[in-house]
């Protein structure tokens, strides 16, 4: 029933018959009743916040994930119910739709990912609850094994047919050196230069290759004691040459005292290879900004990579962890894919918040221990 009807019938109360309320009431019942059956046939729990963050209308999917009654569902704090991750006057202000992953421990271990997207011009969230344990646990995994044995097979393949004309441009330019070398020094001196830039950028190919391919493969981690703020430096010396030319300045903020973790260091750098060429790339014209940020508590290292970019859609969010899906002209849709998968092997979480037009942050947590135990408000 529409806004503008309801009023007209709430100004008529006073002299409408019994019969006519009758009417009225049984419609707004139908109504309303119609709204929950679709609500509760829905396997996620969803739940719509007000513009004040108070829950005002849920289904039972959600009442079953909280393990709460739904009077009392609707009463909880949108803080509480989102895990304490963000506050609600900073979502509201920021009208950023977030994506995230939470891991539970107890009573059992369950996978759950929340999606909360702004309607009605910002004025309202809505947030959707997965549980996607089972999903996880057997066709997903099975799916993604299956996904990533295919892209290890491609890698390798395509990786063969690249690094055999890259080996053979390496020996034939330390062969021109020994020729350059015969020359007169005047002459050295203009070739020299130019010659080393070919080989230096051939050892950066040879490595990049690597790790892509040390990512790609379904290896066991090799951990080791590791870094992260050297992690990061290496990465951005190694995209300078693709960065700098645009103009696009990097702030960093990186933690003097975090602590070493032991992690796979080759593949961790694939991870923030990755996301900081996906924010580059996302930056228009010749203006922008990428911020690093890097800080620890006493469970998790934390790494936070904000961009000024174009930001993504609250559609591509929803499926941003699928291969081949890309919005690039040129992408292959599996940077993400990797991603994740590498974060997830090392138990960390990976959180994506953006909005169309005002850029892109990505928050890494990476344990510092075993994880601790996170449990849903009960």
């Amino acid at each position: 029933m529409k806004q503008d009807t309801i009023e007209k019938l709430v100004s008529r109360l006073d002299s409408l018959s019994p019969e006519e309320l009758r009417h009225v009431f049984l419609r707004l019942a139908s109504d309303k009743g119609l709204l929950q059956d679709v609500f509760d046939a829905l396997r996620d729990g969803l739940i719509l916040f007000d513009s004040h963050g108070q829950a005002r209308l849920a289904n039972k999917a959600a009442a079953d994930i909280y393990g709460r009654p739904m009077r009392e569902l609707l009463r909880v704090p949108f803080e509480t119910l989102v895990g304490n991750t963000i506050q609600w006057q900073e979502l509201k202000e920021s009208g950023i739709a977030i994506s995230r992953d939470i891991q539970v421990n107890y009573p059992e271990p369950r996978h759950y990912n929340f999606l909360m997207s702004p309607i009605s011009q910002g004025e309202e969230y809505l947030l959707l609850v997965r549980d996607d344990t089972e999903q996880r646990n057997a066709g997903e995994e099975h799916a993604e094994a299956e996904q990533m044995n295919l892209l290890s097979y491609m890698a390798s393949a395509v990786a063969h047919e690249i690094g055999n004309p890259l080996n053979s441009l390496g020996l034939n330019l330390q062969l021109l050196r020994r020729k350059i070398n015969q020359l007169p020094d005047a002459e050295q001196l203009k070739i020299v230069p130019l010659l080393q830039n070919a080989l230096e950028e051939t050892k950066r190919l040879d490595s990049l290759l690597r790790h892509f391919l040390q990512s790609m493969r379904p290896t066991h981690l090799q951990r080791e004691n590791t870094h992260i703020n050297e992690l990061l430096e290496q990465v951005l010396e190694v995209l300078d040459p693709e960065i700098a030319p645009r103009g696009i300045s990097i702030h960093q903020e990186l933690s003097d005292t975090l602590p070493e973790l032991l992690a796979d260091s080759s593949q961790l750098f694939q991870v923030f290879y990755n996301i900081i060429r996906n924010a580059y790339q996302s930056i228009p014209g010749n203006q922008g900004g990428i911020y690093i940020q890097t800080a620890y508590n006493d469970n998790d290292v934390r790494i936070v990579i904000s961009d000024t970019g174009s930001g993504i859609s609250h559609e591509v969010m929803g499926s941003m962890y699928e291969a081949f899906r890309t919005t690039k002209e040129k992408g292959n849709g599996l940077g993400l894919l990797i991603v994740r998968r590498i974060i997830k092997d090392h138990g960390g979480t990976l959180a994506f918040a953006s909005k169309e037009g005002t850029g892109t942050t990505v928050t890494i947590t990476l344990p510092r221990a075993d994880r601790v135990v996170r449990l849903l408000p009960s």
